[in-house]
């Protein structure tokens, strides 16, 4: 009996100990297939993979991104800033010439807000296909990360909680890529096109509708990311509290039922737990690497557009040229729209992913 047991013992070892690099591999291929080359690239350069190395994502990590990213985006955004100021400068010192002589202040208004219109609209419609990319790429990887984490959390005996996080994020994520694709991304053209209508004809008054606009999407996306993430977190906190219930009468029955050895097979079932635990883990925060890296870049570029667009406002104010700055303030508006949307999808993929493991330990 005592050889059996040694037997059995050994067995189940064996088991774990070869089981769990096995497991590993599961879905390691397809998460770095569906990830976007320089984000592939920048995990492998930090050292993150799906087996560990999420510890490297800390806050000098991260703020080493942000740097980077800003750097290396910045080209455009000042070049855009520089533009603008050049036409509202001039726009000034026209206008100011033709009061003096009596003529074109007319002409000059309408010159200086198409010129705007054209400067702005041409950088923005950049920003605007790289967050469309990047939408498109995110959600992607949601695709096959969700079911890759949610699998392992079920192994490990969470199966109520996988089952949740699984339904939960992936109806959300087809509803925001949805959402931005059909509806986010045609009304910040809208909002560009209905300025640069209003500014060849100031008698249109179409600011308050593009203020409406921006509003509309900015606080239906809040709500959409709050119901979600308030459904996912309540319902992980039930179903955390049934699964482990569910683990423990497993192995209290395991150890109870099973003659001589029912202790080590429970014992076993623990350590399995246990390398399941490990391995969501990594699995979890190599999800999460990857969102930021995916979105960093984007969320980044557009802030700065953003930030120089608010600065050319205040610049056109003081020159008192508000053709061109009705057209700045469509910009600065139609930024804050694609900043939300990307906040909104970042957020949500990185929560969704730490409400799992949080609630998930054991």
């Amino acid at each position: 009996m005592k050889l059996f047991i040694a037997a059995l013992t050994a067995v189940l070892t064996a088991l774990i100990v070869f089981a769990t690099p096995c497991s590993a591999e599961f879905g390691t291929d397809e998460l770095y297939a569906a990830l976007p080359d320089e984000a592939r690239d920048e995990l492998e350069e930090g050292g993150i993979t799906v087996n560990g190395g999420a510890e490297n994502l800390s806050v000098g990590y991260i703020w080493d991104k942000i740097v980077s990213a800003l750097t290396e985006n910045a080209d455009k955004p000042l070049r855009m800033f520089a533009s603008v100021i050049a036409v509202v400068l001039l726009a000034s010192l026209i206008s100011g010439v033709s009061d003096a002589a009596g003529g074109m202040t007319g002409v000059c208004t309408l010159v200086a807000s198409l010129s705007a219109t054209v400067i702005i609209s041409a950088y923005l419609c950049d920003i605007i296909d790289t967050a469309r990319t990047v939408f498109g790429a995110a959600s992607d990887f949601m695709l096959t990360y969700v079911p890759v984490l949610a699998g392992v959390a079920a192994v490990g005996g969470h199966t109520a909680s996988a089952a949740v996080y699984s339904s939960v994020t992936l109806t959300a994520i087809q509803v925001l890529s949805r959402i931005t694709s059909s509806v986010i991304i045609p009304l910040t053209g809208c909002i560009i096109g209905l300025t640069a209508a209003s500014g060849a004809d100031p008698d249109l008054k179409l600011d308050r509708l593009c203020e409406g606009i921006k509003k509309f999407v900015i606080w239906g996306l809040g709500l959409i990311m709050t119901l979600f993430l308030g459904i996912l977190s309540v319902q992980s906190i039930i179903t955390a509290s049934s699964d482990n219930a569910g683990m423990k009468a497993l192995k209290f029955t395991v150890s109870s039922s099973i003659p001589f050895v029912g202790g080590a097979v429970s014992e076993a079932l623990s350590t399995v737990a246990g390398g399941m635990s490990i391995l969501r883990s990594g699995i979890g925060g190599f999800g999460i690497a990857s969102c930021v890296l995916m979105m960093l870049p984007p969320l980044v570029t557009a802030l700065m557009y953003k930030f120089l667009l608010f600065a050319a406002g205040v610049i056109s104010d003081l020159f008192g040229c508000g053709a061109a700055g009705r057209m700045i303030k469509s910009g600065e508006n139609a930024m804050s729209v694609i900043l939300a949307a990307l906040a909104c999808f970042f957020v949500f993929m990185t929560v969704s992913s730490a409400v799992l493991l949080a609630f998930c330990r054991s």
